[in-house]
């Protein structure tokens, strides 16, 4: 770590991060840091654990599959208990949205349920959603419409609105470019 930074300035440590299932060595030795402010991305090819790293750093795989040292928000997801501590600080949209969001529900239904698991007072949650919405482009008409009904894009940025809802501190997006190929 650069003596220059403070350890309240990382958001995210990771320091040979290896992730194995089974006798399959996944993710071999990565180290990286993000500190308060900054953007990263992950790149490979297919199948390089990109998606396996997110998903230690979102308290998703078992401990007992990984080792090295990683700390998100100065908290470690190998202990079970800092998960509802990283959970509330941190936002997630997924690759496929099917997997945060609940498509029989309305945008607004579902921005009730995710922000009730952070503690988020609804009033509180519907203004921050119809700012969002209106920031991500998500048309008003849709707002108390099914989910299924949506778009696809229409749906990628509100599992984008739905990460961001409770303002975390650090946000992780899977491939990110499907969203901005939306966006276009």
């Amino acid at each position: 770590m650069n003596k220059s930074v403070k350890s309240n300035d990382l958001m995210v440590e990771v320091k040979n991060l290896n992730v194995i299932f089974d006798k399959s060595h996944i993710v071999h030795n990565v180290s990286f840091e993000v500190k308060k402010g900054e953007i990263i991305g992950l790149f490979g090819i297919s199948g390089a654990g990109k998606t396996t790293i997110i998903r230690v750093l979102t308290c998703q795989i078992e401990k007992k599959n990984w080792n090295g040292k990683v700390k998100v928000t100065e908290l470690s997801p190998k202990n079970k208990r800092n998960h509802p501590k990283i959970l509330r600080n941190i936002g997630y949209v997924p690759q496929l949205e099917l997997l945060n969001l609940y498509y029989e529900l309305s945008p607004m239904a579902n921005v009730e349920v995710f922000s009730s698991t952070y503690g988020l007072d609804n009033k509180e949650a519907k203004k921050i959603a119809k700012e969002l919405f209106e920031i991500l482009d998500i048309p008003e008409d849709t707002w108390n419409k099914r989910v299924k009904h949506m778009s696809g894009g229409e749906k990628k940025r509100l599992s984008m609105a739905i990460g961001l809802i409770h303002k975390p501190s650090v946000l992780f997006l899977d491939e990110p470019t499907t969203l901005f190929s939306y966006l276009n």
